[in-house]
């Protein structure tokens, strides 16, 4: 008669065998299979690619492009670029928590050409971070930075005190 020590080994041993079969063939499983002829539902090109000469234009000055040829600077739209106005809008919100120290406001306006609009964060030192700003599809992004108010910075624990007020272990933390 076979003992209970047996019986659960074998048990456990023909369990592994069966979910490693079982892995190997179920449908959906992640098994690797190899792709079929280029791994793509499009057919091979024709011809290969073949890359240009090596080597860098002759150093020197170049010669400017002639006119009538588009030029295209990197970030820019190029000359033969066609815009079509974005749909105008408006929006604001602003966040005032003092439990968890949030304060910010952001509004913004576009009359589908220029996006005109303003953000405003506290900081931690206590200011106001103001950014006005302008936005276009010719030029870009446009920012100007203020700060309001001054900054103020928290006293630290005074010497020989333990705990209690400002900076240490015995600070008190944010409270959410």
């Amino acid at each position: 008669m076979m003992s209970f020590k047996s019986f659960m080994l074998l048990s456990l041993s023909l369990a592994a065998i069966s979910a490693y079969v079982y892995a190997q063939v179920a449908p959906g499983s992640n098994a690797y299979l190899p792709p079929t002829k280029n791994g793509y539902d499009y057919s091979e090109p024709q011809t290969p690619f073949k890359p240009g000469p090596p080597g860098r234009p002759a150093p020197g000055p170049r010669a400017p492009a002639p006119p009538g040829q588009p030029r295209n600077i990197p970030g820019q739209p190029g000359d033969d670029h066609v815009h079509m106005p974005g749909m105008p809008y408006e929006f604001e919100y602003a966040v005032q928590d003092p439990e968890t120290a949030n304060d910010y406001a952001h509004k913004a306006s576009s009359d589908g050409d220029v996006v005109t609009g303003e953000y405003r964060v506290q900081m931690p030192d206590g200011r106001t971070q103001v950014v006005r700003y302008t936005a276009d599809w010719k030029t870009g992004y446009h920012a100007d930075v203020s700060y309001e108010g001054e900054a103020t910075f928290p006293q630290g624990p005074q010497p020989g005190a333990r705990g209690g007020g400002g900076g240490g272990g015995g600070a008190g933390g944010y409270k959410y």
